[in-house]
């Protein structure tokens, strides 16, 4: 596959839009800028261009105020709108993995073949069955021509598309080496489950219950509006000894819900491939910053959780530290998608 050329990564979330530009990333990755601007509510993923157009001004806006320049971009397709599949081919040579992939995604992919925008990534190969391992990912070509109209919008070059699982697994490989482990990115809406084996994406999931929901909660609890109910969410999370634990009891049983699901990915992963399934989990996202999220994951699933830091092993100039340490972890889908080589 083809260099790309040196880019900046985007990441669009349910209110804000990031975006990270590094250099040398082959090598000693250094960052040369970063950015995040409030989108407008409820355009995300839209299909009508008016909202497609107002991503455009946000993403614009980001670029003037962060005084970013390069006008290539690599984004991410939202993790629910895509879909993955784990394959292996014994027997299969080399020069005949395109061919196979075709022939069983038609199997995999619940809309007609010719709807989708289709690629693979080998990640490597199972001795045993003397097959190749294969990731397919497919995205509905209308999702795809979304995230083309909002680079033409803003006035840049859209040189490469991805899935937000594949650009969260880089990044975290590049972080911390750990080549099996399980991602959890929470985001506002939903909560992105991926398992990494050997360092490449081997599962993912999207889970319909996000960070809002917690926030709602507290909002029908307390009729607190919006914004003093996210305060208390960010200030007290689950931690059961402040506030006579009100706020723990109220979030909980929600988390628990992610959790549960959590483990039913886990289990279909076990089955299907027959693996261990790691115990190491790294969580990201604005929701990954819950207090007491990181203990509560350890504990209720019995694994080693803790919150991601995509920044580790890229160097930093002092003027980002401090928005680096507020929201690091919030920036790891932007990360991996800077970090994107091919």
């Amino acid at each position: 596959m083809a260099k790309l050329p040196d880019h900046v990564g985007v990441d669009f979330g349910t209110y804000s839009v990031k975006a990270v530009e590094l250099k040398n990333i082959a090598s000693s990755p250094q960052l040369v800028n970063l950015g995040s601007q409030l989108t407008p509510k409820g355009v995300v993923n839209s299909e009508e261009k008016q909202d497609q157009k107002k991503l455009g001004e946000a993403l614009k806006l980001l670029y003037s105020n962060s005084r970013m320049k390069n006008s290539n971009v690599v984004m991410a397709l939202p993790e629910f709108s895509v879909f993955t599949r784990f394959l292996e081919f014994p027997g299969v040579k080399p020069e005949e993995i395109k061919g196979a992939v075709h022939h069983e995604a038609k199997q995999y992919i619940p809309i007609p073949i010719q709807d989708v925008q289709m690629s693979y990534i080998t990640i490597g190969f199972n001795e045993q069955k003397n097959a190749p391992r294969v990731l397919l990912v497919a995205a509905p070509k209308k999702i795809v021509q979304i995230y083309m109209n909002i680079a033409k919008y803003a006035n840049l070059d859209l040189i490469a598309i991805e899935t937000e699982s594949v650009a969260i697994g880089r990044a975290m490989y590049r972080a911390t080496r750990r080549k099996n482990c399980v991602v959890l990115d929470l985001g506002a809406k939903s909560t992105d489950m991926s398992i990494m084996l050997d360092g490449a994406l081997v599962f993912s999931q999207s889970i319909s219950i996000g960070s809002d929901s917690l926030t709602q909660a507290i909002m029908n609890k307390f009729n607190f509006d919006y914004n003093r109910a996210e305060q208390f969410k960010r200030n007290y999370g689950l931690a059961p000894n402040i506030l006579e634990g009100r706020i723990y009891s109220i979030l909980s049983p929600i988390v628990e819900s992610i959790m549960i699901e959590v483990r039913r990915g886990v289990e279909f992963y076990k089955n299907k491939t027959m693996s261990i399934a790691p115990v190491e989990y790294l969580l990201n996202g604005d929701g990954a910053l819950l207090p007491g999220l990181a203990e509560y994951v350890s504990k209720t699933l019995g694994v080693n959780a803790q919150i991601a830091n995509p920044w580790l092993n890229i160097r930093v100039d002092s003027k980002f530290k401090d928005i680096i340490l507020k929201t690091g972890a919030s920036f790891s889908v932007a990360v991996g998608l800077a970090l994107k080589d091919e």
